[in-house]
């Protein structure tokens, strides 16, 4: 006899019970379900959900009820402030590449994410993770170079002076991560191009990072956005505007231009910078290549597009990405970041009927 008080909710007469079903099922509202239903169980029965009226919902309406009714406004990423990095835990690229002799070589510390060590390993490099380097005491007799991905400068400047102080003394890490290291270890051929693809995710995620960011928007959904959508202040974002005739031609010019700007500026600045191009969209490889070749030219243009030590030092001074999907792309993974964060705040809610 027990089981049969499990149920969810009291015993209701079968016309209120129908009542209901026809009103939520056809088009009613939760106002209109409780004009028919009985006083809520005994033991009060699940907290509200959206309103006043849910607390007179059974159990099984009340918890299918709209939990996104009260749901807050959308909020979109911004730019950390820029961080001063302790130049005494940075080396260049082509420094730290260079042989010298009856100088002990150093050990090479790959610190990126695991899945980067995986699939993108650098070369003689030990592999760990930041917060795991304290306990190998073997590292604090030798030069040690962490290369970190270029984006997560702030992380390892943190990490590089609180190892010099326990310890770590000859620690350093290289400026513009992964990419500026192989640049300088194997040219500008192997190293990889110039301008790198970023998924939103990440680039979300690197905006806490102190790192001050130019955006290049080529984009009119994000021109013609509300400021507070973008993530970086008005005076970091450059405007490109092209139609008509050699749209392209026009788009890849006024792109260089920019970054040129920016490389200058960067260069007198004491903390990271970096830019990151974004479209309406996704780019063509041949609009890709364009912006590539004008980006950094040399004297040796004609041999191999650039020398090696031009890529290093520009991938360290101002590290250049195409946002992959453009503005699309970025505000669909604000909208699901804030979906997820949302769901994990849910409080969950006990089966229906149980004591």
């Amino acid at each position: 006899m027990a089981a049969k008080h499990m149920a969810c909710g009291p015993r209701w007469g079968t016309h209120a019970a129908l009542a209901i079903l026809a009103s939520v099922g056809l088009g009613g509202t939760a106002r209109d379900a409780t004009a028919v239903s009985p006083p809520p169980a005994p033991w009060g029965g699940p907290a509200p959900v959206s309103s006043a009226q849910s607390q007179d919902l059974g159990c099984s309406a009340a918890q299918y009820a709209d939990p996104t009714a009260n749901a807050a406004a959308l909020v979109w990423p911004v730019q950390a402030a820029p961080v001063a990095l302790d130049q005494a835990c940075w080396i260049s690229a082509a420094d730290a590449a260079a042989t010298h002799p009856n100088a002990q070589p150093p050990t090479l510390v790959d610190v990126r994410p695991r899945s980067l060590q995986r699939t993108a390993p650098i070369a003689l490099a030990l592999q760990m993770q930041l917060s795991d380097i304290a306990s190998k005491r073997f590292l604090q007799q030798t030069p040690v170079v962490l290369v970190g991905t270029g984006l997560d400068n702030a992380d390892v400047d943190q990490a590089c002076r609180q190892l010099r102080q326990q310890g770590f003394a000859q620690l350093q890490a290289v400026q513009g991560g992964a990419r500026s290291w192989q640049a300088a270890q194997a040219g500008a051929a192997a190293g990889g191009p110039l301008l790198q693809p970023l998924d939103a995710q990440t680039w979300i995620a690197s905006l806490g990072q102190g790192m001050q960011w130019t955006v290049i928007s080529a984009s009119e959904a994000m021109q013609g956005a509300p400021q507070a959508q973008w993530p970086v202040p008005p005076e970091q974002l450059v405007a490109v505007r092209v139609d008509g005739k050699e749209r392209d031609a026009k788009l890849v010019a006024a792109i260089a231009r920019a970054y040129q700007d920016r490389l200058q500026r960067a260069s007198h600045a004491g903390y990271a910078q970096a830019l990151v191009v974004i479209t309406d969209g996704v780019v063509s490889d041949a609009l890709r290549a364009q912006v590539e070749a004008a980006l950094v030219p040399t004297a040796d243009a004609s041999k191999a597009g650039r020398s090696a030590s031009a890529t290093s030092t520009a991938m360290a001074s101002l590290p250049a990405h195409w946002l992959n999907g453009g503005w699309p792309a970025y505000a669909q993974q604000v909208a699901q970041t804030a979906a997820i964060q949302q769901t994990a705040n849910h409080r969950l809610q006990a089966p229906c009927g149980r004591l």
